[in-house]
């Protein structure tokens, strides 16, 4: 799977991530998500994975997957081509945010923070893109049968 990831420098990685790194990488991921200390007041799994499934449903939708990568972005791996992730770190932050790192074959360290909606934006796409390469991940955000509430105001 190729990611692109763009910097605020106009700036763009490109890094290949494999099926198996995949399978590492979602365990964390998820973990990073239920540690959420809003999270941890509730008791029950089943409460924790549907408010997981409902935040992860609010933030897909709230995602513009449209949108096409920035032209003109500089590619920090025109050089080599797209890099290798062959290991890396996932570490929720006192702001709220995750710290990825990602290593590469060639030992450079890729380093970035998400929110929570580009978390779970990042979640959707590797959903998306291990269906359409039919890994057989069997990859989901919370309880995926929750369907959440819309939130619109009625007069």
């Amino acid at each position: 799977m190729l990611l692109r990831i763009s910097t605020t420098e106009d700036s763009e990685y490109h890094l290949w991530l494999t099926r198996r790194f995949i399978k590492v990488l979602w365990t964390a991921l998820i973990t990073t998500m239920e540690r959420d200390p809003q999270l941890q007041k509730t008791l029950l799994p089943g409460v924790k994975d549907a408010i997981i499934g409902m935040r992860h449903q609010e933030a897909v939708a709230a995602s513009d997957f449209d949108k096409p990568h920035q032209d003109g972005n500089r590619t920090l791996t025109s050089n080599t081509g797209p890099l290798l992730v062959t290991g890396g770190t996932v570490t929720p932050q006192k702001d709220g945010t995750t710290r990825l790192i990602f290593n590469t074959s060639d030992g450079t360290g890729i380093n970035f923070s998400l929110n929570e909606k580009l978390l779970h934006a990042l979640c959707h796409l590797i959903i998306s893109s291990s269906q359409n390469a039919d890994w057989n991940l069997d990859l989901s955000v919370g309880d995926p049968n929750v369907i959440a509430a819309d939130r619109s105001v009625v007069h």
